[in-house]
């Protein structure tokens, strides 16, 4: 089972879903990209209430909220978001610190349902994982403030590498973004390539 994970970040301008494998869109990406099959959300934005207001045909929708948000929207496969929050590291503004200011948490859950909060796209990681996805590449996971594909700045991201190195060795991951990390890390050809291998 691979799947391929696509965020809006300025590395996925152009991408084209490959054939035969799983996409699931982040957020913004579902506004731009040719194919999904499934979209997923951590974050309840205005934009991303729009986005679910108005499904794409053939895409499955889900999105990990709070627990008391209402979400009006039947056709949405809602799960429980986790989120934590220990004491404040020192100093200020490290990607531990940014890990600790979003609540995030290191880990893919194991519980079906159940999805660690920190990043949209971590969100999707888990999603896939808990349905039974093995490969996964990710498109568009630059965590940068560079302007996205779909237009706007994102928060700081500087916390993405602690998150998506805290899967290794759950499932098998790499990086076709402009993620520094300890991922593997590919090229999008190359990577897609390595996905249908």
């Amino acid at each position: 089972m691979r799947a391929v994970i696509v965020a809006s970040g300025p590395s996925a301008s152009g991408f084209v879903p490959p054939k035969g494998v799983a996409v699931f869109a982040v957020n913004g990406a579902i506004d731009w990209l040719s194919k999904a099959d499934h979209w997923f959300t951590l974050d309840p934005s205005d934009a991303n209430m729009r986005r679910l207001c108005s499904p794409r045909r053939g895409v499955v929708y889900h999105a990990a909220l709070p627990r008391n948000f209402v979400l009006g929207a039947a056709h949405v496969r809602r799960y429980e978001r986790v989120s934590a929050r220990g004491p404040e590291p020192s100093p200020k503004h490290t990607p531990q610190w940014w890990l600790w200011r979003w609540s995030a948490v290191c880990g893919l859950s194991h519980k079906v349902g159940r999805i660690n909060t920190g990043n949209s796209a971590w969100g999707a990681l888990q999603l896939a994982y808990q349905m039974g996805f093995k490969k996964i590449l990710l498109v568009g996971v630059d965590a940068s403030t560079a302007l996205r594909v779909d237009g706007g700045a994102p928060s700081n991201l500087s916390h993405l590498p602690l998150l998506f190195e805290s899967a290794m060795g759950q499932i098998d991951i790499v990086n076709a973004g402009g993620m520094q990390s300890r991922l593997p890390n590919m090229t999008i050809d190359k990577g897609v390539q390595w996905l249908k291998s």
